[in-house]
């Protein structure tokens, strides 16, 4: 089982690339590499989410014999399996939502299916693993017991976030991505109070839901200035952690060309904003990464209180490190963490520094081990596990010592500008702690 390997980095910015340049151009760089180029690359397109968006663009630009045939033949034998795949787990979606619909749950999907068309033109272009969705965390019980029924396991759980799992205790191999799987997956979103020891509470979001048909069938979905800022959210959430999914940023710049000139739904989004904490950093960091990648721009209305008013440090990092950052091979970076130390207070930098270098927290599961498992499978899940603890050992310290080196040269470069740390510091937020 192997979960990382090095891409060829001038396949990979000749990727994204194809993107902002001319078909010609295009045709011009990508007709330069040879199969063994694109053969080491292959796992850079898989992780990042873009080999079945970089295919379609090949195709929209009229330059599909730029690439070997044995990789344009991969690319498309991915995107018969995805439509298959997509098309099965859209079944799944469905019986779902029509359980929660029969048991008055107050929900709303997330991610996933409702991100088309605004973020996604089809579905069957994005790599999708699992179902999320925002719940009444006071109707938790009645979603555990829905699910259990369809055959989950409640795997893992937090503070907010709820971890089902169904299916084949196997681990699935990166060469299946694209094909169906019995391997299932359902996370369950909700907010808890603050104010009452983190007791479970409705989400005022569930207020103003609207709702949306695909293939016949009708499902709730957050209300459009909600929605955006979920995914600027979310896409912030993971520039803040080791990892982020290059496609997540080509659909972001696709919302906001979308709704590039609807002054009022930019107006709704500001007020909206005002009930969520640091989104105008979300935006503003997402917006200036995604322009920097893919070259789309966001309408004043937008930049005028996000990109604009970054923290100057905030800024440098994101010049610096955030192409850097984003185009890494899987499982990423630790440069997250200059970034994170320019939005959290020094108590919080303190108690963030222990899991920098060596985190010592156990590694999360990665197979699921039922009861009824054979004790070969069970023999085998232990040696997966194993083997990516020892995967994650290896990350932590290569890029532990990476991250020592290029603090070292941050603080000496932030010094050399007279960046204050109380300036950058006036804003804080709080963040995903992405496990790796």
């Amino acid at each position: 089982m192997r979960w990382s390997s090095r891409a060829d980095s001038r396949v990979v910015e000749a990727v994204i690339s194809s993107f902002t340049e001319s078909p010609e151009q295009s045709y011009k760089i990508l007709s330069k590499f040879k199969k063994t180029a694109w053969l080491r690359s292959y796992h850079w397109l898989d992780a990042s989410g873009m080999s079945l968006y970089f295919l379609d663009q090949v195709v929209c630009l009229g330059i599909e014999n730029s690439l070997p045939s044995e990789t344009l033949a991969r690319l498309r034998q991915n995107l018969a399996d995805n439509r298959n795949r997509t098309s099965d787990m859209y079944e799944e979606f469905i019986s779902i939502n029509q359980a929660f619909q029969r048991a008055g749950v107050q929900y709303s999907n997330l991610k996933g299916f409702t991100l088309s068309p605004e973020s996604c033109p089809d579905p069957t272009l994005r790599c999708q693993l699992d179902f999320d969705f925002l719940v009444n965390a006071n109707q938790l019980d009645i979603c555990r017991e829905i699910l259990c029924t369809s055959g989950y396991v409640l795997a893992a759980a937090t503070a907010t976030t709820w971890e089902f799992k169904a299916g084949a205790s196997a681990l699935s191999n990166i060469s299946d991505l694209y094909k169906s799987k019995p391997q299932r997956s359902v996370e369950l979103h909700f907010i808890s109070s603050t104010h009452t020891a983190h007791q479970p509470s409705r989400d005022e979001r569930l207020d103003r839901l609207s709702w949306r048909s695909w293939n016949g069938h009708a499902f709730p979905v957050l209300s459009r200035a909600d929605q955006f800022l979920e995914q600027a959210c979310h896409l912030f959430g993971h520039i803040c952690s080791p990892y982020t999914r290059v496609s997540w940023l080509l659909e972001y710049k696709r919302h906001v060309l979308a709704r590039y000139s609807d002054t009022l739904f930019w107006k709704e989004v500001r007020e909206r904003s005002n009930s969520r904490h640091h989104t105008d950093i979300a935006i503003g960091i997402s917006t200036l990464i995604s322009s920097k990648i893919f070259g789309a721009k966001a309408p004043e209305c937008l930049n005028s209180w996000t990109l604009d008013t970054l923290p100057a440090p905030v800024r440098l990092w994101t010049n610096q490190y955030g192409r850097r950052s984003v185009l890494a091979d899987f499982p990423g970076t630790k440069l997250y963490f200059l970034l994170r130390d320019e939005l959290q207070s020094g108590d919080e930098i303190l108690r963030d520094r222990t899991s920098r270098l060596l985190p010592l927290h156990r590694a999360p599961r990665i197979t699921l081990t039922r009861s009824n498992d054979s004790l070969w499978t069970r023999i085998r899940n232990t040696v997966y596990q194993g083997r990516f603890v020892i995967f994650r050992l290896r990350f932590h310290l290569i890029e532990g010592h990476r991250y020592a080196i290029e603090n070292v040269r941050w603080k000496r470069r932030r010094h050399s500008l007279g960046f204050s740390r109380t300036n950058s510091t006036k804003k804080k937020s709080s963040f995903t702690n992405a496990k790796v």
